[in-house]
């Protein structure tokens, strides 16, 4: 069996050559032989996977149907969120008696997502993982972030955007949030004219992320450009004559086309970029992803949607690289 090194070393390595390893399920049991779609999960986010039978699930007053309860794990609570439910299914009693839950980590926030199988994991390199698109089977776009094909190189497999699902199962913390972004205001947090003057970057997929950072950036009175992906936001920067009305660059590690760790590694190789300040911005939160985006060139690693981090960061960044 791989120990717990041999796989964050592996994780690691993939991560260098743009590839990632993804936990591939389903939440629907097959009925009349129709095989459900396929859905999948970075594994660097999965902590453990449960069997459902083994944890009594205790219900939560006044909470989101989409929270089904707490399982204790090891002394730990954890709210259980019904993924099925948020995409419009219902498990009998016993389908989630045979039912998995996913324990997954979020921005250090630990959650369980029950799913009704596991396939198995594969790995990716992030150029097959593709922008959610028009699809001709019966699933959500508006849930998918992206998506990919399994081996058989025919099967469509769907990367859910998982914020949204936490934004939406979890309203209270959804509302803390945006209020937070909603009172980052300019006549609080001063900058200098330099910051002002200049434009940060982003790369960020999860339209629900998007709209955060949109807002923070907005209150703050700075100038900001958006990307889908890390190939966008590497081929804009290329296309730039002068980089001199840049501040610095926000990316998040998973994006298709072009992941976190490509944009660290192409902007540092690149003699025009080496110095361009760089903040990961993500909610792949361990302590082992802090040392390996650092160890590649990043110059901060900050967990999602933290806006006084945002704040306090760009603060840093002016005293370091911009007023120096």
């Amino acid at each position: 069996m791989r120990t717990a090194l041999e796989q964050v070393e592996k994780t690691a390595q993939l991560s260098k050559n743009n590839q990632m390893s993804l936990m591939v399920f389903q939440v629907q049991f097959p009925k009349n032989s129709v095989q459900p779609p396929y859905y999948g999960m970075n594994v660097f986010k999965v902590r453990e996977v449960l069997e459902a039978r083994a944890y009594e699930v205790a219900p939560m007053p006044d909470t989101n149907p989409l929270i089904e309860g707490m399982i204790e794990l090891r002394g730990v609570y954890l709210p259980v969120i019904d993924l099925p439910k948020w995409m419009g299914f219902e498990m009998t009693a016993e389908e989630r008696q045979k039912s998995i839950i996913i324990v997954s980590d979020f921005s250090n926030n630990f959650i369980g997502l029950r799913v009704s199988y596991i396939h198995g994991v594969e790995e990716k390199d992030w150029t097959d993982i593709h922008p959610a698109g028009n699809y001709n089977i019966d699933v959500n776009a508006n849930q998918i972030v992206n998506h990919t094909y399994l081996e058989d190189g025919e099967t469509l497999c769907f990367i859910l955007d998982i914020e949204k699902l936490l934004i939406e199962a979890m309203p209270a913390v959804a509302e803390k949030i945006f209020i937070s972004a909603e009172e980052a205001s300019k006549d609080a947090h001063v900058f200098s004219d330099e910051i002002y003057a200049k434009t940060i970057l982003f790369a960020e997929d999860s339209k629900a992320i998007q709209k955060y950072m949109n807002m923070v950036f907005s209150q703050l009175g700075l100038t900001f450009k958006g990307f889908d992906d890390g190939r966008q936001l590497l081929d804009y920067i290329e296309g730039l004559d002068s980089l001199e009305e840049i501040s610095m660059v926000f990316t998040d590690l998973e994006m298709p086309a072009a992941s976190g760790h490509t944009v660290i590694r192409e902007l540092r190789g690149n003699p025009r970029t080496k110095n361009m300040p760089i903040i990961v911005h993500t909610s792949m939160t361990s302590e082992n992803n802090r040392r390996e985006v650092l160890s590649m060139g990043a110059d901060y690693f900050i967990g999602k949607v933290d806006t006084d981090l945002i704040v306090e960061t760009i603060k840093e960044v002016e005293q370091r690289f911009i007023l120096k």
